[in-house]
């Protein structure tokens, strides 16, 4: 049996061409609840992205752009990659029937599971966001953290004594920030101090925030940071903000990566495979989440 650790900082979560009900309810709710969430839309392109960001998730809707045997040749490939067997995948469908889920279940590693979507209620996310727990999609951490430092639209400073003190923003998440500025004001920046004058631009929006100073430490180059925790003062929106500001530049750099990422030529149109396999009803699938992928080879043996 495999066993891999779960990351410190989780997985990114890869959605292949999600339906609209996936967009709009699975993902939307994942992301409300810092889920590390990404949306692809080329499968050509697909495996190049998910090759450089190894031991991450990938849920492929099955339903869109090919038949089902073509997918089931797609992802199947993944275990011929020393690249791609890593990756965590899983299925989504609103249409497939018992004997596809048969198929693809007991003849590829499906660690994401096989999800038929019938509904939206609250047990599918339940049993969504289980799946993605028990796989250490989010890790030890509880909040999406962007580092900000190169990015050239994040300022703030922090009005305090009639006088406007600069900061830098060294990395921004919905429960707060991390702020570098000079030793001379540190002062302002006592642990539990209550800052309510902290202006913070990010994107097209400015927000003054109320912030609690967490913990501070002096640099050894005159300056020094502080940890500063939102309040619940600030309005949700606040925190709605930093948060699709957030996922806006994450899917930006995954955009700008997939740019430059060759595209995937080879056919997964041979159907012979796929349909030769035999479905059994009502299969206990418990436990195979955790098979290798030479557990699972022999395929074509089923009967």
């Amino acid at each position: 049996m495999e066993i891999r650790e779960n990351p410190v900082f989780g997985r990114k979560i890869f959605f292949l061409n999600p339906s609209f009900v996936v967009e709009n309810y699975i993902i939307d709710y994942l992301k409300k609840n810092e889920y590390e969430v990404y949306v692809l839309t080329d499968f050509r392109k697909a495996k190049g992205i998910l090759s450089a960001n190894k031991d991450s998730m990938c849920f492929v809707n099955i339903d869109s752009e090919m038949p089902y045997a073509h997918w089931f040749n797609f992802m199947k490939s993944f275990s011929l990659s020393d690249n791609l067997k890593t990756i965590y995948l899983g299925v989504i469908s609103e249409k497939a029937g018992w004997e596809d889920k048969d198929k693809f279940m007991m003849n590829i590693r499906l660690p994401g599971g096989f999800h038929l979507i019938e509904r939206k209620t609250p047990k599918l996310l339940e049993d969504f966001t289980k799946v993605l727990d028990v796989n250490g999609a989010k890790g030890r951490r509880k909040f999406l953290r962007l580092d900000t430092r190169n990015e050239h639209d994040v300022s703030g400073y922090l009005a305090a004594g009639g006088k406007l003190f600069a900061l830098t923003i060294r990395d921004i998440s919905s429960a707060g920030f991390a702020v570098i500025y000079k030793q001379n004001i540190v002062n302002l920046f006592q642990k539990n101090t209550l800052l309510r004058n902290l202006n913070i631009s990010a994107g097209r929006k400015s927000m003054v925030c109320s912030c609690i100073v967490f913990n501070t430490q002096l640099n050894e180059d005159g300056t020094a940071m502080s940890v500063l925790m939102l309040t619940n003062e600030n309005p949700e929106s606040t925190r709605t903000y930093i948060r699709n500001y957030i996922f806006e530049k994450n899917a930006a750099k995954i955009e700008f990566e997939l740019k430059g990422m060759d595209t995937d030529s080879s056919s997964y149109s041979d159907t012979a495979l796929y349909k030769s396999l035999k479905a059994v009803a009502n299969r206990d699938y418990d436990g195979l989440d955790v098979l290798q992928d030479a557990e699972l080879e022999p395929v074509d043996d089923q009967s």
